[in-house]
Formats: structure tokens, sequence, C-alpha cells
């Protein structure tokens, strides 16, 4: 049924207003009266009509002026207003449409065609009317969107809070390509004060990118503060991604794990552009080219976590970037590119090479939008670790805080080579002591003690590996290599771990026992040595330990040792 319309006659001729009037409420609708031009702007201020009918010649306002005034008033609101006249020079028709009006009826009224001018204007309020409602219902969604798009914000923000984390060997920037970015980063400290570092890059642009991320900051920063590699995390992120996202929304991503102290650094590149080291003098020492898939696209048995290691002996900084960055176009069309990327790392000394980075990206742009996400991150690598690990200094106040660790315990695990190859060992043994509640002041240092006598073990007691490997060019990236094959080989052996928490002479103590079924080695000699001034690529566990406050002793042929530290 057709809309009943308001509709407003306004003529100072009586027979002529109520002529009018009765055939429009005849035919349904409502009529409201006004007999001049001022009267006509109260009514249409109070009662909102759908159509005006004008007359044009009336005393104290017109009908010229009142349409004009209306369309004044009302700027924002279209009600359709015909003009009733026996005025039918065309210079009239054009005067009424100037000042606002958009028909013209002649007098003596042709009811016949007032009817289907009546009938005309009801469909064109319905319209109207879907128009106005559309536009609110818009309004409303644009608001609402909005809002969600600030919580959204905010959450990821909290989520990702690189921009939270304060270390003067990282430097970030971010260029987004819309409201949200795509590409965020995540860093954090192991309990071993390594630093881990994670470039992701979702698929797509704006919210919906950042979505696919999202998943990946708890993973990352879950298992970093639990000590394990980025080759468990690179696999677990991998399983989360294929869980939660769509099939074509994968994620790609660098992972990093720098360790200062030894000048080490593993790098997994999932479908990201080239990692670069580059020396003092802007040269590229290493570049880890993308080796693996994006995550998200294979499943957990076709997933390989390899990583690539490199050891530094000079000072340099380690580089990351998304695509966005080198798919950066000018206004000619030319992309930033690898090529040129290198060459400005080259022309800056390194201590302002970022910002000089930085600038030529946006100098190429000129003011251009981003087509994506831009992401940088340098990494600084000195050659001398700064300072003492961040865990020694937790021991001058661990006894300040009360000790809610459960005074006696012990912990004892056979390992055989299936368990070997699927255990990261030592983040499981510490989520262990982290459920007997050990004080979180010693929690770094025990990592640090487990994690060296582990790794002795199982690499030169179970995989017989020689560090003199090491000490070969390249010699860090054999010895790895060589460490990841054996362990893939690996048939027979046994590596027997005890943690034991006991008091002695007064003091909590907790010891930690690991015996391996290898061959042993002289440790008569390493005790022997200096090893507090070695600062080969090798032999520093020991020194390490003692640092820590430690005991160490060795019984049979240097396949069992015992460390005690101490608690209290």
């Amino acid at each position: 049924m057709p809309k009943q319309l308001k509709i407003l006659v306004v003529d100072d001729t009586e027979p002529n207003l109520l002529l009018v009037s009765k055939f429009i409420n005849k035919l349904g609708h409502q009529a409201v009266q006004a007999r001049n031009g001022r009267e006509a702007l109260e009514k249409f201020r109070e009662e909102s009509p759908d159509l005006v009918l004008m007359d044009v010649m009336m005393p104290e306002m017109d009908g010229y002026e009142a349409t004009a005034r209306i369309r004044e008033l009302y700027p924002n609101k279209w009600v359709p207003i015909m003009f009733l006249t026996a005025k039918s020079q065309d210079t009239d028709h054009i005067k009424g449409i100037q000042v606002g009006g958009d028909d013209y009826i002649t007098k003596p009224v042709n009811l016949v065609i007032l009817e289907a001018r009546i009938k005309a204007v009801t469909r064109i309020a319905g319209m109207q009317r879907q128009i106005v409602e559309n536009s609110e219902q818009l309004e409303r969604y644009r608001d609402e969107n909005e809002r969600e798009l600030q919580l959204a914000k905010h959450l990821i923000e909290k989520i990702t809070h690189y921009d939270n984390y304060d270390h003067n060997s990282i430097r970030l920037w971010n260029k987004p390509a819309q409201h949200f970015s795509g590409d965020i980063f995540l860093v954090a400290l192991t309990p071993a004060d390594e630093i881990h570092f994670l470039l992701a890059d979702g698929t797509g642009h704006g919210l919906s990118a950042a979505l696919n991320v999202i998943p990946l900051a708890e993973v990352f920063h879950g298992m970093t503060s639990k000590g394990f590699a980025v080759s468990s995390i690179a696999h677990e992120l991998n399983r989360k991604i294929k869980q939660l996202m769509p099939t074509e929304r994968f994620v790609a991503a660098t992972l990093a794990s720098v360790n200062l102290s030894d000048r080490i650094v593993h790098i997994w590149n999932g479908g990201n552009p080239p990692a670069l080291f580059v020396d003092e003098e802007g040269k590229v020492l290493r570049a880890w080219k993308s080796a693996h898939p994006a995550l998200g696209i294979f499943n957990e048995t076709e997933f390989d976590a390899t990583t690539e290691v490199f050891h530094w002996n000079e000072p340099g900084q380690l580089y990351m970037c998304s695509d966005g960055l080198l798919e950066a176009q000018n206004g000619a069309g030319e992309e930033f590119g690898l090529a040129r990327l290198e060459q400005v790392l080259a022309s800056a000394p390194m201590e302002q090479r970022f910002e000089h980075l930085v600038q030529a990206i946006d100098l190429h742009m000129d003011g251009l939008s981003a087509h994506d996400d831009v992401s940088l991150a340098a990494l600084l690598c000195p050659v001398s670790a700064p300072g003492e690990p961040a865990q020694a200094a937790g021991t001058e106040h661990a006894a300040d805080v009360p000790d809610a660790c459960p005074r006696r315990w012990k912990i004892s695990l056979r390992l055989t080579p299936s368990e070997l190859k699927s255990i990261d060992v030592v983040p499981m043994l510490l989520g262990w002591m982290d459920q007997l509640r050990l004080h979180p002041g010693h929690r770094g240092q025990v990592f640090l003690i487990f994690t060296e006598l582990f790794n002795n073990s199982l690499d030169h007691g179970i995989l017989n590996l020689d560090s003199a490997l090491k000490f070969e060019p390249d010699g860090f990236e054999c010895y790895f290599d060589t460490r990841r094959q054996r362990l893939t080989d690996l048939q027979q052996g046994v590596l027997e771990i005890e943690v034991e928490r006991l008091r002695q002479q007064n003091h909590e103590i907790l010891r930690m026992h690991i015996k391996d079924s290898g061959n042993g080695f002289d440790y008569r000699s390493i005790i022997g040595s200096d090893v507090s001034a070695n600062t080969r690529p090798s032999g520093r566990g020991l020194a390490l330990i003692n640092s820590l406050g430690s005991r160490i002793e060795f019984a049979g042929n240097g396949s069992e040792v015992t460390v005690y530290y101490p608690l209290s």
C-alpha cells in the first residue's frame, strides 16, 4: 500500500485552498493548509511535510521567497515543491526552478494531472525515505565500525607491544598501508638473555592482515620466556596458524635468535626478503634468503624448522624487512628493491645507517601511499657483549622476596635417542621447576647452567662432536650442520638428568646432575686451565657456571657432572 503523504497546500485564495485540500484528502493523503509564504514556513517547520504545493502570488511573502527560504533553512532535507500558479511564461518557470522549485502546475488546476504528479512524488518520497534510512544506517555502521577499529587497534598494540620494548641494540620502523599494519615486530629475551625477534607479515592489508598475526604473539612470548629455541618456536607458530586461519591466510616470517655473548645468530626465514648481516663498512657479510614457505602452508609433518647459523667476528648489524619495503614504488613505478637497499646500507656510517635508510625509503616514495606495509628492523651486534648477564643481578635481591618453593623435591629423567630428537629438554625442565615455584631470582641462572650442561653432554658425549670444528672458517655453520645431521641419524645413547633441591650445612642447594653414555673427556686439563680468560668459541661453559656462584664436580671419565647451585 502506498505511503500516506503529508502535503502542505499554500494558497491565499480560499476556494482554491479548499478544493485542492479536499482532493488530496480524498486520495488518502493528509492536507496541511497555509495562506501565505510566512505561514508556509511555520507549517513546514512544524509538520515536516512530504510535498509542498506552493502558490506564487500571495501577500506578506510570495511563493518564490518562501521556497528560497525553505531551501536555505533546510539545505540537507529535500522535499519536492510544486508551484500552482496562473503564470505560464517560460521566465516564470525558470525563476521558480532557480529559487528551488521542482515542478510547475498551471491554474486552473487539472486534478487528473495533479493526481498523477502526486503519485510520482509518492514514488520519489519512498525512494527518498529509503535513501535517508540507508544513510542513517550507514552512519550507525560507520560509528560502530570506528569504535570497533579503535578497540582492535588498542588490542593489537597491547598484544604486540613491540614499541614498549626498550633495548638500545634494536631499532624498529613500520609504515602501514592502511589504518592497521599486517606486519608486526615481536621482541623478547630468553632466560639466558638471548634476544628473540620475530618480523611477521600477514596476508593482505589492514585489519584482516593484522588479525592473521595476532595468534603469533602469545606463542612467541610464552615459548621465548621458557627458553625454547627459535626452531621450536617456528614449528609451533606454523601449527597455530595452520590450526586457526583459513587456507589462504598464511604469514611470512623471519625469526632470529641473537646471542650477544657468544656472537651467534640463528635465522629462520619463511617467505620474507633476505635478512642481512652488515659490517661496520656497510658490506653484506651474510644474507639469509627465504629457505622455507610462509607459516601456515605446510602441516606439521611437512614443516621444516631448520635454522641457519652465523658467528660474527667483527661488529655489525642484522637487518630484516618485509616485502613492502622492497616493493615500495616511486612516482615512476620503480620499486625500492634489494640492490638499492644494499647500496644505502653501504653509504652511511653504522651509527646513522638505520635513520639514513628510513629517509631513503621516504624520499623514494615521495609522499605516495604504500601499496603494502613497510617494515624495517635492525639489531646491533657488537664483538663484546655489553655487561654481565641480566640474571646475575637477580641474586642480589633474591633473598628479599619470600621463597615459596617446596623445600624438598627431586626430578629424574632418562632420555633415549627418540626423546633427544623430539623434546626441547631444557625448557621442559625449566617449566617443571616453574610449577614447583622456583624463586624468580634464580630462574635465569638455572636456565644458563642447564643449557650449558645439557648441550655439553649431548654434543660431546652423545653426538661425539669436536669443538675444534668451530675454529675453522665457517666453523660455526659446519658445527651446527654436523650436530643437526648426527642428531637426526642418532640410534643409540642415553642421557640421564637428575635435579634435586636439598639442604646442606643450613643452606638451600639446587643439585643438577647430568650423565651421558659417551666416552667422556679430559676434564682435568680444562679445570686446570684459566677458563675465565678464555675468549675462544668453546670452553667457556665452566667459567660461566663458576661466575654464577656454583660448584662443579666431575666423576669417572668426565661423562658425569654435578653442579651445586646456592639458593640461599
